[in-house]
C-alpha cells in the first residue's frame, strides 16, 4: 500500500550543483540509482566551496526535501550526516519535551530491538561543530555508527524507509562494494523486493554506482542476486525516458569558474583576469573531473605561476590563445567554402529552431539528430572540422561541453563475444555532451555480421537514446562511406547529413605549404618558390584516391628542412634553394625533352622495330614542339600494338614505359602486365573491382594487356562478365586520362573485332602500332643476335639449315607461328646439341650445320 508523508514545510535549502539536479529524485520511483564519471568527483557548490560527493549528495536531497539522509557503508552500516537527521532515528520526546532518560538511548521504532533489546548504537557524539546543524552547514560532518551488524543494519534501514512522518531517503554511496560484500544480501534483495512493493510516497533508496553508464551499471547488477534492482536498471535501459537514475557528469564551466575563485580564495591563486573566461570555456570542453582540475590549479600556485591562456595550454586541446569564434576559425581554412556555408546554413537552422522553442511555437518533443558523415581524402580538414563542430554545438547550446572523442574501429571493436558492446558503450560515455568522431568509419561494415557488426547496432541505439547530449560524426573516403551507409539499414536514418571535403587546389595546397615553411622559419628563394610551386601541381596531377592533400604538403616541408640545415648551419638567414629539395619530389619538375637518338637508342637494338620507332618519333617531336613554345604537355595516348605472337609487342610495350617517362608524359613508368584471367572473374561484382586494382596498380605508368581480345571472347556480342571488364576499364581510363597508359595487344583482325565491340574502344586507343611479323632475313639476324648474348657464333652453312627449319616451322604453324619465340626454341634446341658435343670434348663456341634439328622431328 502506499502511505503519504505529511510535511509542515519544506527545509532550508542548502547551496548545491549544477550535476546534482534536485529534480532527478522527484520522480515518485522507489530508487534513485546514481552512474556517469563524475560519480566519485568533487564538487564545487553555488557559494564556491569545495565538497565531497556525499556532501554534495547530501545537499542535493536536501535541497528535494528529505528530511531524514541516512548513508550506509559496509564499515558503517548506519550512518547520518547532519543532526536533524540522527534526531528523527532516535526514541520520541517525553512528556515535558525531553528524552525518557539522558543515559543509554532507545530506538524509536520497537520493531528495531535487537541483541542489546531497544537499545540505540548510533554514534553516541554529541553536538559539535562537526556536526553543523542543516542551516548552519559549514562542512556537514557525520555521526557514525558502531557495532551494528550487517542484518541488524538493513533492518534499520528498511524501517527508517517505511517511516511515513518525515520524508527519508538511505543512500549507498559505495553500492558496488556494499552489494558484493554485504552479508545480509538475501535480507537486502528481500527488503528492497518488499520496499517495491509496498512505497511510501517520497522516501527513496539512492543508489551511488562508481560505473560511468547505466550498461555498465547493468552489466554489474547481472546475477548479482538483487532482481529488483536488475530489472529496474534494465527497465530505465529499454526506456531511457523514465525516472529513476541520474548520470552525474563532468563539471561544466560555471562550476569550474567556481573552482578557480575558490583556488583563488582559499590557495592564493593568481589570474590573469583578462584570459579567464576563454580559459574557463577551454577547460570546460576538457573530458577531465574538477579533482584533476583542482590539482592542476594547485600545481600552479604551487610553482607560483598565473592561471593563464599560456599556462593552462598543456592541459587543453584547441586554440586556447586564439580569440576567433569556431566559425571564424572555419572560414579562415584554406578550401573550407562548401563545409563553411553548410555549417552556416546549420547554424541559422539551429538558431531559428531555438528562437520557435522559446517562443512556444513549435511543438517538436526531441531535439533533431545531427549525426553527420564527413567525406573525403585524407588531409582534407575533416578532423580539424569536427574538433570545431563540437565548439559550435557548444556555442548554441547544443553540447554543454563541446569536446571531441576521436576513434577508429578498433577503440569499438573487441575480439570476444559480448565486449564489443562494452567497449562501444563506454567510448560513447566518454563522448557524451561532444562530438564523437569516428575515422575510417567504413573499417566496422567490413566485419559485418561479426564484432564489427555489434559495434554498429550499439551505436545506433546511443545515438537515439542520448540524440541530445551525442553529436557523431563518421568520416572515411567517399565511395567507402557511401558503401558502410548501405551496410545496415538504420544507418542512413541516423546520418541525415553528408559534408564532402573535397580535395584541395593546387592554389590552396601552395597556400598551405608556404604557411607551414613559414612556421617552420624558412623562406624559400624566387627559384625555390617557382620549383615547389611546379611539384604542388605535379602532386595534384598525380594524385589518387589516397592523396594525403594538406598532410602531403606538410610532410613536404619538413623535408625541406634537413637538406637545408645541413646546407646552411648556423646561417639561418638563408633561403631555401632549388638544391634543397629532395630528389623523390623533383619528379614533378619539368625536364626538358632528351635527344631523339638518345631516347629512343634501346629500340635500335632490337630487329625489324622501324614503324614502331616512326610512332614513338612522331610522340617525341609532338612534345618537343610544345614545350619551345611554351604549351602544356599533353596526355599521353594509349595505344593499340597489332601482330602476331614474338613480333616484340611487349618488349616495346616495357620500353614505352620508360620512354613516357623520359618524355615527361608519365611520372612513374612502370609496367603492369595483366591478361583476361587477371581482369575478369567467376562471379557477379567481381569483375570491376579486379580491373580497378590492376588500373590502380599501373598509375603514372603503363598497363598492357595481352591478347586484349579475350575479354570479350565470352560475350557472343552480347553483355558478360567480359563487357563489364570493357566497360570499367573505358571509365577508368577516363577518369586517370594523363596519368595511364593503357597498351592492348593481340592479333590484327581480333583487335579489330574488339574494337568494334564497343563504341567508346575506338576513342579511347587513337594510336596504333603495327607490328608485323618478321621476314627470314630478320630471323635469322635475330638468331644471330640470341647465339651472340651465349658468347656463340653461326657457323659456315647453319644460317641456311635454320632458315630451312624456320621456314618449315612457319608454314606448319600458319598463323600461330611465334616469330622470334620459335627463333629462341630453336635456340634452345641447337645448345642441347651443342652441349652434348661439348661434353664430348669440342669447344668450340661455334654451332654447326648439324646442331640445327630436322623440322620434321620437330614436337613443339
Amino acid at each position: 500500500m502506499n502511505r503519504t508523508l505529511t510535511k509542515e514545510g519544506p527545509p532550508p535549502r542548502p547551496p548545491g550543483t549544477e550535476r546534482l539536479d534536485p529534480d532527478a529524485v522527484r520522480t515518485g520511483e522507489p530508487f534513485t540509482v546514481l552512474h556517469g564519471p563524475g560519480v566519485g568527483d568533487v564538487f564545487v557548490d553555488s557559494v564556491a566551496r569545495v565538497c565531497t560527493m556525499e556532501q554534495a549528495l547530501w545537499r542535493m536531497l536536501r535541497a528535494a526535501g528529505f528530511e531524514r539522509i541516512v548513508f550506509s557503508t559496509l564499515q558503517h552500516p548506519v550512518y547520518f550526516r547532519d543532526r536533524a537527521s540522527r534526531d528523527l532515528s532516535r526514541r520520541p520526546a517525553g512528556r515535558n519535551g525531553e528524552t525518557a532518560r539522558r543515559g543509554s538511548r532507545t530506538m524509536r521504532h520497537t520493531s528495531l530491538q535487537g541483541p542489546l533489546g531497544a537499545t540505540q548504537l548510533l554514534g553516541a557524539a554529541s553536538r559539535s561543530a562537526a556536526e553543523p546543524a542543516p542551516d548552519q552547514d559549514r562542512g556537514v560532518g557525520a555521526a557514525r555508527a558502531s557495532g551494528i551488524s550487517d542484518p541488524f543494519g538493513v533492518m534499520t534501514l528498511a524501517a527508517h524507509l517505511h517511516d511515513a512522518e518525515n520524508r527519508t531517503a538511505v543512500v549507498f554511496p559505495h553500492a558496488e562494494e556494499f552489494l558484493l560484500h554485504n552479508r545480509a544480501a538475501r535480507q537486502l534483495a528481500g527488503a528492497m523486493a518488499e520496499w517495491a512493493s509496498d512505497t511510501v510516497e517520497g522516501n527513496q533508496w539512492i543508489f551511488v554506482f562508481r560505473r560511468p553508464s547505466l550498461n555498465g551499471v547493468a552489466e554489474f547488477l547481472a546475477g548479482r542476486g538483487y532482481p529488483q534492482l536488475e530489472t529496474f536498471v534494465d527497465e530505465r535501459l529499454a526506456e531511457p525516458g523514465r525516472g529513476g537514475t541520474l548520470r552525474v557528469g563532468l563539471p561544466e564551466a560555471a562550476e569550474l569558474e567556481r573552482l578557480v575563485h575558490s583556488v583563488r580564495l582559499r590557495k592564493g591563486l593568481k589570474v590573469e583576469w583578462q584570459d579567464l573566461d576563454r580559459v574557463v570555456r577551454a577547460m570546460s570542453g576538457q573530458p577531465e573531473t574538477a579533482r584533476v582540475w583542482r590539482d592542476r590549479l594547485e600545481q600552479l600556485r604551487a610553482h607560483k605561476a598565473s592561471l593563464s591562456q599560456h599556462t593552462v595550454r598543456p592541459w587543453v586541446r584547441g586554440a586556447v590563445s586564439d580569440e576567433r569564434t569556431p566559425w571564424e576559425r572555419l572560414a579562415a581554412m584554406p578550401g573550407m567554402e562548401p563545409v563553411l556555408r553548410f555549417f552556416e546554413r546549420m547554424r541559422a537552422e539551429t538558431e531559428a529552431a531555438e528562437e520557435l522553442r522559446v517562443r512556444g511555437l513549435a511543438t517538436v518533443g526531441e531535439p533533431p539528430a545531427r549525426h553527420m558523415v564527413f567525406t573525403g581524402n585524407p588531409g582534407t580538414g575533416k578532423t580539424t572540422v569536427a574538433r570545431l563542430v563540437g565548439e559550435m554545438f557548444r556555442d548554441l547550446g547544443v553540447l554543454s561541453r563541446g569536446h571531441t572523442v576521436e576513434v577508429d574501429a578498433d577503440d569499438l571493436v573487441a575480439g570476444y563475444i559480448g565486449q564489443t558492446a562494452i567497449r562501444t558503450n563506454a567510448v560513447v560515455d566518454r563522448a557524451l555532451d561532444g562530438v564523437l568522431f569516428i575515422d575510417e568509419a567504413y573499417a566496422l561494415s567490413d566485419q559485418s555480421g561479426g564484432f564489427g557488426d555489434e559495434a554498429i547496432q550499439t551505436l545506433l541505439k546511443r545515438m537515439e537514446d542520448d540524440r541530445g547530449r551525442l553529436v557523431v560524426i563518421a568520416a572515411g573516403y567517399p565511395e567507402e562511406m557511401n558503401e558502410f551507409l548501405g551496410s545496415n539499414p538504420g544507418l542512413r536514418s541516423r546520418f541525415p547529413k553528408t559534408v564532402p571535403f573535397p580535395d584541395y587546389d593546387p592554389a590552396t595546397l601552395y597556400a598551405i605549404l608556404l604557411k607551414r615553411v613559414a612556421e617552420q622559419g624558412l623562406r624559400p628563394g624566387e627559384e625555390a618558390a617557382q620549383a615547389l610551386r611546379q611539384i604542388v601541381e605535379g602532386m595534384y596531377d598525380s594524385r589518387d584516391e589516397r592523396f594525403g592533400n594538406a598532410r602531403e604538403m606538410r610532410t613536404l616541408a619538413d623535408a625541406l628542412f634537413v637538406p637545408w640545415a645541413v646546407r646552411v648551419g648556423r646561417n639561418v638567414e638563408q633561403p631555401v634553394i632549388v638544391d634543397d629539395i629532395p630528389e623523390e619530389y623533383r619528379d614533378h619538375l619539368p625536364r626538358p625533352v632528351p635527344e631523339v637518338a638518345e631516347l629512343l637508342g634501346e629500340l635500335d637494338q632490337y630487329v625489324g622495330l622501324g614503324a614502331v620507332r616512326g610512332e614513338l618519333e612522331g610522340l617525341a617531336y609532338r612534345l618537343r614542339m610544345r614545350q619551345e613554345r611554351g604549351n602544356k604537355a599533353f596526355a599521353p595516348p594509349h595505344l593499340l600494338f597489332t601482330g602476331p605472337p614474338g613480333t616484340g609487342k611487349t618488349t616495346v610495350a616495357q620500353l614505352a614505359g620508360d620512354l613516357f617517362r623520359g618524355l615527361g608524359l608519365l611520372r612513374k613508368g612502370h609496367v603492369v602486365e595483366a591478361t583476361r584471367t587477371d581482369l575478369v572473374a567467376e562471379y557477379v561484382g567481381q569483375t570491376a573491382p579486379r580491373v580497378r586494382a590492376a588500373v590502380e596498380r599501373a598509375l603514372d605508368g603503363v598497363l598492357f594487356i595481352d591478347e586484349a581480345y579475350s575479354l570479350v571472347r565470352d560475350t557472343g556480342g552480347q553483355g558478360g562478365f567480359g563487357a563489364e571488364a570493357v566497360d570499367t576499364l573505358l571509365r577508368e581510363m577516363e577518369k586517370w586520362r594523363g596519368r595511364l597508359v593503357v597498351i592492348a595487344a593481340g592479333y590484327p583482325q581480333e583487335m579489330k573485332e574488339l574494337l568494334a565491340f564497343n563504341p567508346g574502344l575506338p576513342g579511347r586507343f587513337t594510336t596504333t602500332v603495327p607490328f608485323p611479323g618478321y621476314t627470314q632475313d630478320e630471323l635469322v639476324e635475330i638468331l644471330r643476335r640470341m647465339a651472340a648474348e651465349s658468347g656463340d657464333t653461326l657457323g659456315p652453312g647453319t644460317a641456311e639449315r635454320a632458315t630451312q627449319w624456320l621456314e618449315e616451322i612457319r608454314w606448319a604453324r600458319g598463323a600461330a607461328f611465334g616469330n622470334a619465340r620459335e627463333v629462341r626454341r630453336l635456340v634452345d634446341l641447337m645448345e642441347h646439341r651443342k652441349g652434348a658435343r661439348w661434353n664430348k670434348g669440342d669447344k668450340d663456341s661455334e654451332y654447326l650445320p648439324e646442331d640445327v634439328p630436322d623440322p620434321a622431328d620437330d614436337q613443339g
